[in-house]
């Protein structure tokens, strides 16, 4: 029997070189409520909601990034991509065991807040993306009191969004992991639909000759092409 985290996936991650700039597109446009924003070392975030419920985080790097920055390196490497995926958990330290008896390297383990806990998982393991697990005190409203910010709804309007879409060379090996990440795992379409019960986003998995992130799926008319200032590439469907 295969160890498996007791896991919600949260929220997706794009990295974007401004989120003012990229809010263009995935609030005004697309009608997305916004949830939270806050910063910490060495990036800003925003958070919107869409209609279904599912959560998108705008992730740029601060001003006048140093060459190290995390968030800069990724967007010279990759490019307004699909950053991580952040999955909750109820105990982070069991979260952690059940990853490393799966052989998973789990790295920069922030245990030291009484707000928010986290681990990661880095794309080399996972295939494509960053997996950010982790622990966090109080909802979404509790958090958005904390910074003293009253989530908007989203827009009548807005889209549904469902999650990012990936490629992976070997589909076995992308379902065991994923499985082990807590997702229900089904086959689709010559891929997989990797989903969580709580959840409204799922990961698609498409065969492909290496691991990347192709984009994300929502509910758009037609394909919204990729754009290095507001964000990866965002393919119609419908659940």
């Amino acid at each position: 029997m295969i160890d498996r985290l007791d896991a919600v996936l949260d929220h997706v991650a794009i990295a974007v070189p401004d989120w003012e700039q990229a809010q263009q597109r995935w609030k005004d446009e697309l009608g997305g409520g916004v949830v939270a924003y806050g910063t910490g070392s060495g990036f800003s975030s925003r958070q919107l909601r869409y209609a279904n419920g599912a959560k998108l985080e705008l992730l740029s790097p601060p001003p006048n990034p140093g060459p190290d920055n995390f968030v800069q390196r990724f967007l010279d490497r990759f490019g307004a991509a699909v950053h991580h995926v952040t999955l909750k958990v109820p105990d982070l330290g069991q979260a952690i065991d059940t990853l490393r008896h799966a052989d998973l390297e789990v790295v920069d383990v922030r245990m030291d807040s009484d707000h928010w806990r986290e681990a990661f998982l880095r794309p080399s393991a996972v295939g494509g993306i960053v997996v950010q697990v982790a622990w966090s005190l109080g909802s979404d409203e509790d958090w958005a009191r904390r910074i003293g910010h009253t989530p908007q709804p989203p827009r009548a309007d807005a889209i549904e969004l469902y999650g990012p879409v990936l490629a992976h060379p070997d589909l076995d090996q992308a379902a065991a992991l994923w499985t082990t990440l807590g997702a229900q795992v089904a086959q689709v379409d010559q891929g997989l639909l990797c989903s969580w019960p709580r959840s409204p986003l799922t990961v698609r998995i498409e065969p492909g000759p290496k691991a990347a992130s192709l984009g994300l799926r929502a509910s758009v008319p037609k394909m919204v092409p990729i754009d290095q200032a507001r964000g990866p590439e965002l393919r119609p469907f419908t659940p």
